[in-house]
Protein backbone atom coordinates (compact mmCIF):
# COMPACT_ATOMS: atom_id res chain seq x y z
CA UNK A 1 0.00 0.00 0.00
CA UNK A 2 1.42 3.10 -1.28
CA UNK A 3 0.38 6.10 0.74
CA UNK A 4 0.87 9.95 -0.70
CA UNK A 5 3.76 12.53 0.59
CA UNK A 6 2.52 15.40 1.57
CA UNK A 7 4.08 17.82 4.07
CA UNK A 8 0.92 20.38 4.62
CA UNK A 9 -0.73 17.48 5.96
CA UNK A 10 -0.33 15.58 9.50
CA UNK A 11 1.78 12.45 9.74
CA UNK A 12 -0.81 10.55 12.08
CA UNK A 13 -4.78 11.52 13.07
CA UNK A 14 -6.85 10.37 15.12
CA UNK A 15 -10.13 11.15 14.52
CA UNK A 16 -12.54 10.03 17.69
CA UNK A 17 -10.97 7.16 18.13
CA UNK A 18 -13.01 4.84 20.24
CA UNK A 19 -11.68 1.33 22.63
CA UNK A 20 -13.75 -0.68 24.59
CA UNK A 21 -12.94 -4.00 26.16
CA UNK A 22 -16.55 -5.32 27.33
CA UNK A 23 -17.64 -2.44 29.45
CA UNK A 24 -14.31 -1.08 29.84
CA UNK A 25 -13.75 2.34 27.89
CA UNK A 26 -10.31 2.35 27.47
CA UNK A 27 -10.60 5.17 24.52
CA UNK A 28 -13.75 7.33 24.05
CA UNK A 29 -13.22 9.80 21.13
CA UNK A 30 -9.66 10.90 21.45
CA UNK A 31 -8.67 13.12 18.58
CA UNK A 32 -4.73 13.91 18.04
CA UNK A 33 -3.25 15.04 15.18
CA UNK A 34 0.59 14.73 14.83
CA UNK A 35 2.41 16.99 12.25
CA UNK A 36 5.63 15.96 10.28
CA UNK A 37 9.12 16.48 12.39
CA UNK A 38 7.37 17.02 15.12
CA UNK A 39 8.21 15.46 18.85
CA UNK A 40 4.81 14.65 20.48
CA UNK A 41 4.20 13.72 23.76
CA UNK A 42 1.60 11.16 24.98
CA UNK A 43 1.12 11.20 29.03
CA UNK A 44 -0.99 10.36 31.91
CA UNK A 45 -1.76 8.05 34.60
CA UNK A 46 -1.43 4.04 34.31
CA UNK A 47 -4.21 2.84 32.60
CA UNK A 48 -5.32 5.72 31.13
CA UNK A 49 -5.27 4.55 27.68
CA UNK A 50 -2.06 5.19 26.34
CA UNK A 51 -0.80 1.82 25.19
CA UNK A 52 -3.96 0.73 24.22
CA UNK A 53 -3.94 4.00 21.92
CA UNK A 54 -0.34 3.04 20.28
CA UNK A 55 -1.54 -0.37 19.59
CA UNK A 56 -5.11 1.16 17.37
CA UNK A 57 -2.18 3.16 15.56
CA UNK A 58 0.21 -0.14 15.15
CA UNK A 59 -3.17 -2.52 14.69
CA UNK A 60 -2.91 -4.50 17.31
CA UNK A 61 -6.53 -3.44 18.91
CA UNK A 62 -8.09 -1.55 15.64
CA UNK A 63 -10.40 0.68 16.87
CA UNK A 64 -14.23 0.00 17.36
CA UNK A 65 -15.24 3.73 15.99
CA UNK A 66 -13.28 6.40 14.78
CA UNK A 67 -10.74 6.00 12.30
CA UNK A 68 -6.83 6.80 12.49
CA UNK A 69 -4.92 8.30 9.24
CA UNK A 70 -1.17 7.91 8.00
CA UNK A 71 0.14 10.37 6.03
CA UNK A 72 -3.55 11.12 4.89
CA UNK A 73 -4.62 7.27 4.34
CA UNK A 74 -7.07 5.48 6.13
CA UNK A 75 -4.63 2.59 8.38
CA UNK A 76 -7.55 1.87 10.41
CA UNK A 77 -7.47 -1.55 11.39
CA UNK A 78 -4.66 -2.80 9.22
CA UNK A 79 -2.68 -5.40 10.17
CA UNK A 80 0.23 -4.78 12.61
CA UNK A 81 2.93 -6.70 9.83
CA UNK A 82 1.50 -4.61 7.13
CA UNK A 83 1.50 -1.10 9.45
CA UNK A 84 5.53 -1.89 10.41
CA UNK A 85 5.60 -1.84 6.34
CA UNK A 86 4.47 1.45 5.71
CA UNK A 87 7.11 3.65 7.67
CA UNK A 88 6.02 3.18 11.37
CA UNK A 89 8.12 1.23 14.26
CA UNK A 90 7.85 1.22 17.77
CA UNK A 91 9.25 0.33 20.85
CA UNK A 92 7.67 -1.33 23.51
CA UNK A 93 6.94 -0.78 27.50
CA UNK A 94 8.12 -4.05 28.52
CA UNK A 95 11.62 -5.00 26.78
CA UNK A 96 10.63 -7.14 23.96
CA UNK A 97 14.66 -7.82 23.34
CA UNK A 98 15.95 -11.73 22.51
CA UNK A 99 17.99 -13.01 25.47
CA UNK A 100 20.06 -15.25 23.68
CA UNK A 101 21.08 -13.14 21.06
CA UNK A 102 23.77 -10.40 20.81
CA UNK A 103 23.14 -6.94 20.15
CA UNK A 104 23.87 -6.59 17.19
CA UNK A 105 21.40 -9.77 15.85
CA UNK A 106 18.57 -8.20 17.80
CA UNK A 107 19.17 -4.65 15.68
CA UNK A 108 19.12 -6.94 12.51
CA UNK A 109 15.90 -8.01 13.44
CA UNK A 110 14.47 -4.80 12.63
CA UNK A 111 15.20 -4.55 9.09
CA UNK A 112 13.08 -7.88 8.27
CA UNK A 113 10.43 -5.48 6.73
CA UNK A 114 13.37 -4.65 4.05
CA UNK A 115 14.19 -8.46 3.19
CA UNK A 116 12.79 -10.33 0.70
CA UNK A 117 13.03 -14.32 2.01
CA UNK A 118 12.39 -17.45 -0.56
CA UNK A 119 13.48 -20.35 -1.58
CA UNK A 120 14.73 -19.30 -4.72
CA UNK A 121 16.78 -16.45 -3.31
CA UNK A 122 18.34 -18.34 -0.38
CA UNK A 123 19.44 -21.60 -3.14
CA UNK A 124 20.62 -18.95 -5.04
CA UNK A 125 22.12 -16.65 -1.98
CA UNK A 126 25.59 -15.59 -3.79
CA UNK A 127 23.95 -14.21 -6.60
CA UNK A 128 20.16 -12.78 -5.60
CA UNK A 129 20.63 -12.48 -1.93
CA UNK A 130 24.08 -11.31 -0.75
CA UNK A 131 24.11 -7.97 -1.65
CA UNK A 132 20.98 -7.14 0.07
CA UNK A 133 22.97 -8.96 3.46
CA UNK A 134 24.97 -6.77 2.43
CA UNK A 135 23.25 -3.47 2.43
CA UNK A 136 21.19 -4.64 5.78
CA UNK A 137 23.86 -4.79 7.82
CA UNK A 138 25.21 -1.44 6.12
CA UNK A 139 22.40 0.21 7.88
CA UNK A 140 22.61 -2.01 11.36
CA UNK A 141 26.49 -0.63 11.55
CA UNK A 142 25.14 3.32 10.61
CA UNK A 143 22.41 2.60 13.59
CA UNK A 144 24.71 1.08 15.80
CA UNK A 145 27.43 4.11 15.54
CA UNK A 146 24.38 6.99 15.59
CA UNK A 147 23.47 5.29 19.24
CA UNK A 148 26.82 4.56 20.32
CA UNK A 149 26.60 1.27 20.74
CA UNK A 150 29.70 -0.33 19.34
CA UNK A 151 31.25 -1.31 22.99
CA UNK A 152 28.24 -3.72 23.41
CA UNK A 153 27.89 -4.89 19.71
CA UNK A 154 28.96 -8.53 20.16
CA UNK A 155 27.37 -9.09 24.04
CA UNK A 156 24.48 -10.95 24.46
CA UNK A 157 21.67 -8.32 25.62
CA UNK A 158 20.73 -10.63 28.73
CA UNK A 159 24.23 -9.38 30.02
CA UNK A 160 23.86 -5.62 29.93
CA UNK A 161 22.16 -2.64 32.07
CA UNK A 162 18.57 -1.81 31.33
CA UNK A 163 19.66 1.59 30.36
CA UNK A 164 21.87 -0.23 27.48
CA UNK A 165 18.95 -2.83 26.37
CA UNK A 166 16.49 0.81 25.94
CA UNK A 167 18.77 2.07 23.86
CA UNK A 168 19.08 -1.56 21.65
CA UNK A 169 15.64 -1.47 21.35
CA UNK A 170 15.60 2.48 19.72
CA UNK A 171 18.37 0.98 17.71
CA UNK A 172 16.19 -2.11 16.56
CA UNK A 173 13.36 0.53 15.51
CA UNK A 174 15.81 2.92 13.54
CA UNK A 175 17.14 -0.07 11.70
CA UNK A 176 13.85 -0.29 9.91
CA UNK A 177 13.99 3.18 8.92
CA UNK A 178 10.86 4.54 10.08
CA UNK A 179 9.26 7.79 9.18
CA UNK A 180 7.12 7.82 12.27
CA UNK A 181 8.22 6.08 15.72
CA UNK A 182 6.40 5.43 18.64
CA UNK A 183 8.52 5.18 22.03
CA UNK A 184 6.39 3.72 24.79
CA UNK A 185 7.70 4.30 27.90
CA UNK A 186 11.94 4.79 26.69
CA UNK A 187 13.27 5.58 29.82
CA UNK A 188 11.24 3.40 32.38
CA UNK A 189 13.77 2.28 35.01
CA UNK A 190 16.44 4.27 33.75
CA UNK A 191 19.05 6.97 36.12
CA UNK A 192 19.20 10.74 35.73
CA UNK A 193 22.49 10.26 33.47
CA UNK A 194 20.55 7.54 30.85
CA UNK A 195 17.70 9.90 30.64
CA UNK A 196 19.31 12.86 29.65
CA UNK A 197 21.61 10.07 26.78
CA UNK A 198 18.13 8.64 25.72
CA UNK A 199 16.19 11.75 25.66
CA UNK A 200 19.62 13.32 23.48
CA UNK A 201 19.44 10.53 20.69
CA UNK A 202 15.78 10.77 20.52
CA UNK A 203 16.04 14.51 19.25
CA UNK A 204 19.12 13.53 16.65
CA UNK A 205 16.69 10.93 15.23
CA UNK A 206 13.93 13.55 14.54
CA UNK A 207 17.03 16.57 13.24
CA UNK A 208 19.19 13.78 11.51
CA UNK A 209 16.95 11.33 10.23
CA UNK A 210 13.82 12.86 9.50
CA UNK A 211 11.70 11.00 12.21
CA UNK A 212 8.50 12.41 13.38
CA UNK A 213 8.02 11.01 17.51
CA UNK A 214 4.93 9.89 19.28
CA UNK A 215 6.85 9.81 22.88
CA UNK A 216 4.85 7.94 25.86
CA UNK A 217 6.49 8.67 28.91
CA UNK A 218 5.56 9.66 32.51
CA UNK A 219 8.99 11.91 32.75
CA UNK A 220 7.26 15.07 32.98
CA UNK A 221 10.66 17.00 32.79
CA UNK A 222 11.33 15.19 29.29
CA UNK A 223 8.07 15.91 28.10
CA UNK A 224 8.07 19.37 28.60
CA UNK A 225 12.03 19.47 27.74
CA UNK A 226 11.90 17.63 24.16
CA UNK A 227 8.25 17.64 23.27
CA UNK A 228 6.67 20.25 20.77
CA UNK A 229 2.80 19.52 21.86
CA UNK A 230 1.58 17.04 24.07
CA UNK A 231 -1.64 15.32 25.22
CA UNK A 232 -3.00 13.79 28.14
CA UNK A 233 -5.28 11.45 28.65
CA UNK A 234 -7.12 10.12 31.94
CA UNK A 235 -9.75 7.20 32.10
CA UNK A 236 -9.51 6.54 28.21
CA UNK A 237 -10.73 10.53 27.79
CA UNK A 238 -8.47 13.81 26.53
CA UNK A 239 -8.10 16.11 29.53
CA UNK A 240 -5.55 18.27 27.97
CA UNK A 241 -3.51 19.17 24.33
CA UNK A 242 -1.51 21.64 23.09
CA UNK A 243 2.01 23.42 23.96
CA UNK A 244 3.71 21.27 27.13
CA UNK A 245 3.88 23.89 29.57
CA UNK A 246 0.18 24.86 29.18
CA UNK A 247 -1.13 21.26 29.64
CA UNK A 248 1.29 20.58 32.31
CA UNK A 249 -0.17 23.69 34.64
CA UNK A 250 -4.28 22.48 33.45
CA UNK A 251 -5.81 21.51 36.88
CA UNK A 252 -7.33 18.28 35.01
CA UNK A 253 -3.73 17.68 34.47
CA UNK A 254 -2.36 18.02 38.05
CA UNK A 255 -5.46 17.09 39.92
CA UNK A 256 -5.02 13.57 37.56
CA UNK A 257 -1.75 12.97 38.47
CA UNK A 258 -1.26 13.97 42.09
CA UNK A 259 -5.04 14.26 42.92
CA UNK A 260 -7.99 16.41 43.84
CA UNK A 261 -6.97 17.17 47.46
CA UNK A 262 -3.44 18.62 46.27
CA UNK A 263 -4.99 21.46 43.59
CA UNK A 264 -5.56 24.91 44.32
CA UNK A 265 -9.10 25.83 43.69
Amino acid sequence: MALAEDTSNPVLECRSVERRFGGIVALNGIDMEIRRGEIFGLVGPNGCGKTTLTNAITGFYPPQRGNILFNGNDITGIAPHKVATLGIARTFQNLALFNGMSVLDNILLGRHTHMKPGVARTALYWWLARSDETANRAVVEDVIDFLQLESVRDELVDGIPIGLKKRVELARALAAEPNFLILDEPMAGMNQEEKEYMARFILDARDERNVTVLLIEHHMDVITGICDRMLALNYGAMIGSGKPADVVADPRVVEAYIGGAHVSR
